[in-house]
């Protein structure tokens, strides 16, 4: 079955798409005031994968960005 588009993109986020994240996440969590570990807890991961995403150095998997576009993040 050949492999579309969006499929290769979500298993592998561009620079740009993780800069973009990273920008995204910081800013909602900036403006309400939380830390890493109070977001950590609310989405239910951990203090160092908010970390990373915020340094755009990893990508969070496809079922935390649903998640997050839930709560109003993305």
């Amino acid at each position: 079955m050949p492999e579309n588009k969006e499929n290769r993109i979500s298993r592998k986020a561009t620079l740009e798409q993780r800069l973009q994240f990273a920008e995204n996440l910081k800013k909602y969590r900036m403006q309400r005031h939380m830390s890493q570990e109070q977001l950590a807890q609310l989405i239910g991961t951990s203090v160092f994968s908010i970390s990373r995403w915020e340094r755009a150095k990893h990508h969070p998997p496809r079922t935390t960005i649903k998640l997050l576009k839930l709560i109003g993040v993305l």
